[in-house]
């Protein structure tokens, strides 16, 4: 509900209008506020979350990315997260969100966010998007819908975080598509010992009765 009320706010009450081109970075304040914290007393780890959120709506709404996307009938979504919590943020401690797209290939954008305090650095995160067709629900090409949008522009050299993602989730895959079989058959397992005990007790019970 917040970031529908945010766009609302942003275009039609405020008319903000797009100030930044679509590679650029976007600046956010913030502050740390009490209602952030949990019992280590800084923010929490969930928060961090909420406020890369923001950062990435602020930069669709500073940018031309909302308009471009809506008006050709695209939307993205987060496929994969990567953050790292560097440095922990301490209650009203100041910070900025900063928020950029780094670059795309055929099948996903990528951004790149941190949260800063002059040249402090509290968090990093690498976020993988999949683009999709609002109207068939169908995923496109990042590529293609990027010759549309920036006509001429090739895509920026994919940063080492972002390359570094995709090896992670696809080990993560692999990793744990082997657990999720090797459980499968731990329960073919279990569930055959059950029918087998239940089929012993069973004949226990009638060789009894008789």
């Amino acid at each position: 509900m917040w970031f529908i009320i945010r766009f609302i706010v942003a275009l039609y009450i405020q008319k903000i209008k797009p100030s930044r081109h679509l590679l650029d970075w976007v600046f956010v304040p913030y502050r740390c506020m009490p209602w952030d914290l949990d019992a280590n007393i800084h923010m929490n780890n969930v928060k961090y979350l909420k406020y890369l959120e923001r950062g990435r709506v602020e930069h669709m709404i500073h940018t031309p990315w909302l308009t471009e996307m809506t008006s050709r009938g695209f939307k993205a979504l987060i496929a994969n997260t990567e953050i790292s919590y560097v440095k922990e943020i301490k209650p009203f401690q100041r910070f900025k969100a900063e928020t950029r797209i780094s670059s795309w290939d055929e099948k996903y954008i990528y951004m790149e966010q941190l949260f800063t305090y002059r040249k402090t650095v509290f968090t990093a995160a690498v976020i993988r998007m999949a683009m999709v067709n609002t109207k068939t629900g169908k995923r496109i090409s990042p590529r293609q819908a990027f010759e549309e949008i920036l006509p001429g522009v090739t895509p920026p050299q994919l940063p080492g975080s972002a390359h570094h993602l995709n090896m992670l989730v696809q080990a993560q895959r692999t990793e744990t598509q082997a657990i999720a079989a090797s459980h499968a058959a731990m329960d073919d397992t279990e569930s055959g010992n059950h029918n087998q005990n239940a089929i012993s007790l069973k004949e226990k019970t009638q060789e009894t009765t008789l």
